[in-house]
This record gives structure tokens, sequence and C-alpha cells, in this order.
């Protein structure tokens, strides 16, 4: 637990931090766990990472940033001491939970293949008042050097976030900003680094411009607020979509990305009153309804014509900080695009635990609304997919729970602090 008397954050540490918003903890996780946490993404990538070409193979990830969340070696860095003890000296408080965050494989930039530039940002509203004190962290996992895609900032701004926001139009993003003439640093790490920043810092990751890919771990932790009780339910290591990607037989990485590219399938008609264009800094579009100017995130904006936008259906319904919920014309425009996208199913290239006569009759399953089956929800995931597999087929959902250390349990919120 928070050992005081054992403090991984010396007096400069902390001079550095007040400083810039941002540490590097050396050596914050044992190099063993670092190499078996490099084994497991490759069983999740199903790339063998020391072979250039497979680095960029499918599945691809926006950002490199990857939804492998929640295997055992990801865990086992979670709950390491060291890492531990540097967030609770930095909160000055041992009641911490630990998120349950992604990896990051971003390979060198490569013509036409990938090109990964990184987007300078926020993830926390930064209009609020007052800024909250987070922090957010990732932990290299192996040498990263400066030009390597790895981790970048705007050091000290979350000393000048307040003051640089009163020069800023009111209707500013707020989580992106313009970084024209603002010092922009990348900061390297050796393998087992751990680097922590204030949230309030604009960061991003970056392009790779090296010969190697950038492999890192997210982690962060925040101070248990209000009651710390357990919830006495441990985490799972081996997920309902583990199960589901070798009943497939594919990697697990090739189910995530054919749900996530289904769930960002799932968009709407949105008519405003004017689309202005591009943002000339933000990756935004310009539009205005109801009098206002607004910014929206590209991704998941797709222009239609002059007053007609495809909108990812959460993003419309203004279920995040980028934006107040939009005008709706048509919530079933693109409803076809839906059932193209869950029909994507990846191609068996593992042996798979469904018989072919089952992987053919899956099409036709999926092509109907969950509804249709007794689930109470608008779109398939992985958890109701398995659940129709166990119950059209008989296939075992054979979960397990992440093995987890005293100190892990509390982390993870399991056990009461």
């Amino acid at each position: 637990m928070f050992n005081s008397d054992q403090s991984v954050l010396s007096k400069a540490d902390w001079d550095f931090w007040n400083q810039n918003g941002y540490l590097v903890i050396p050596n914050a996780v044992p190099s063993e766990q670092l190499k078996a946490t490099i084994v497991a993404m490759e069983r999740f990538f199903g790339k063998d990472f020391s072979e250039p070409n497979d680095w960029y193979k499918e599945p691809l990830f926006p950002g490199g940033i990857a939804p492998m969340s929640h295997d055992q070696e990801l865990w086992d860095n979670r709950q390491s001491p060291r890492l531990y003890q540097a967030f609770a000296e930095l909160f000055d408080t041992e009641k911490l939970r630990v998120s349950q965050d992604r990896v990051n494989l971003n390979p060198p930039n490569k013509e036409s293949i990938w090109d990964n530039h990184g987007i300078i940002h926020w993830d926390i509203d930064s209009t609020q008042r007052p800024i909250p004190f987070q922090v957010q962290g990732v932990l290299c996992l192996t040498d990263t050097a400066e030009n390597q895609g790895g981790f970048r900032c705007i050091p000290g701004f979350h000393r000048e976030l307040e003051t640089w926001a009163e020069s800023q139009p009111a209707d500013r993003p707020p989580r992106m900003l313009n970084t024209t003439g603002l010092n922009i640093e990348s900061v390297p790490g050796n393998a087992g680094d751990l680097i922590i920043w204030h949230s309030a810092l604009p960061h991003s990751n970056s392009s790779n411009m090296t010969d190697q890919p950038r492999i890192a771990q997210y982690i962060t932790m925040n101070p248990v607020t209000g009651d710390s009780t357990g919830s006495g339910s441990l985490p799972l290591a081996r997920t309902f979509r583990s199960v589901l990607a070798e009943a497939l037989g594919v990697a697990e990485g090739l189910v995530g990305k054919w749900l996530l590219d289904y769930q960002e399938s799932d968009v709407v008609l949105v008519q405003v009153d004017r689309f202005v264009g591009e943002h000339p800094y933000y990756p935004a579009w310009q539009v205005e309804f109801n009098g206002k100017m607004r910014y929206l995130r590209k991704p998941w904006v797709k222009k239609i014509d002059e007053r007609s936008l495809a909108v990812y259906r959460p993003y419309a319904m203004g279920n995040h900080i980028d934006t107040d919920p939009l005008p709706i014309f048509d919530e079933d425009a693109f409803s076809s695009q839906l059932v193209e996208a869950i029909l994507k199913i990846p191609t068996p290239r593992l042996k798979s635990r469904l018989t072919g006569k089952q992987l053919d009759q899956l099409p036709k399953l999926l092509s109907q609304p969950p509804n249709q089956f007794g689930f109470d929800q608008r779109l398939w995931d992985e958890n109701s997919i398995i659940q129709l597999l166990s119950n059209q087929f008989g296939l075992e959902i054979d979960t397990a729970f992440a093995q987890l250390t005293r100190l892990g349990r509390k982390l993870a919120g399991v056990d009461s602090w």
C-alpha cells in the first residue's frame, strides 16, 4: 500500500511536475511483465511484432489506440506497487481506483498505409471551472525514442490554461486548441517508464519516424470519491469478446475492430442552418444552427449536402463533451448501413469453436436486430452475440476473472479501502 517512507518522487520531481505538468517515473513495472504484456498484445492483434509487415495488417485502429483492456498481463501492470506509489504520492492518498484503459501500437509512418500524426487535445472539458486535478498515464512497454510516435505535450500549459482561455472565443471546442506558436515537446521513455501528466496539459501521441513501432499501455489512477466500499465483483481477464474471437477463429483485435466499425455505423441524419466548412485549426467541421457556430469532430460527421450531415448517433445526442445535442431530422435514414456493417464478420484465420455450418448461419442471425431474440438493446455487442451463440449452438461461455493482489483488488474496486 501507500508508503510515505519510501517515496518514488524526489523534490526535483515535484519541482519538475509543478513547472511542466508531467513526470517520467523510471522502472515503474518489472521487465518480465513488460515482455509478457507484449506477448499478450501480439495475441490480441494476431501479429508478430518482430515482423514489420505484420504491423500494417488489420486490425489497425485510429491513432494506434486499440480496445485491449482486460488481459491478465494488463492487470499485472496496473497493480504494480511502484506504479501505484507514484500516483498515491501525487494525490497524497492511498485510496485510489485504477482505470481499465487501452493499449497503443503505433508503427512507423508508411505512405498510403499508415500516416498517424496525433492531434493535440484534452481528455477533459477545458472550459469547466475550476479545472479539476486529474492525471493520466502511459507505460512504455519498449524503449521509445523522441521521434518514435510516443507522448508529446505542451509543457506548463496546465498553469496557463485559464489565462489563455480568456483570450479565446466563447464557443471554442472544449477538447481542441490552435497550437500555432505553442511549444510542443516529445517525451522519450525507456521500457518500464511511466509517463504521468496533468489532464489540463494538451497532449497526444505523434508521428513515428523510426523503424520500430511504439508499444504502450495507458494507465491512470484517481482518488476514490464518496463511498469507498468495494463491489465484491472481480473484473474479467477473459471476456465475452475473447470467447467470441475463439468461436469465430480470429484474433480478438479483429472482433474489436469489427464491432467498433459496426457501432460507428449507427448514424442519424442531422440538418443544420448552414454548413460553413472545414475549421482552419481543428480536425472539425464548422456548422451553424440556432444562430450559433458549432464545431463537429470529423471522424463522427460526414457531409451530405449544404445542410445535411450524417452523424454518429451518440455524438448527435450530445453524449460527448464536444457538443450539445444536434437537431436530428431522421433517426433511421442510414439503418441499412448497420446491417451491412454487422455482416462484415471476420473470416476465420484460426481454428474456430463454431462448426462451418454454424458459421454459415451467423449472417442470417445477426441481420436481425437484437430485440428479435429478446435482448433489450438496439445494437449487437460481444455480450449479446455470445449469448445468442450459446442459445442457438450451445457455445460454452468460459470467461475467467482477473487474478488480483490485495492491492489490485482495492484498485479495481473489488475490496473496500
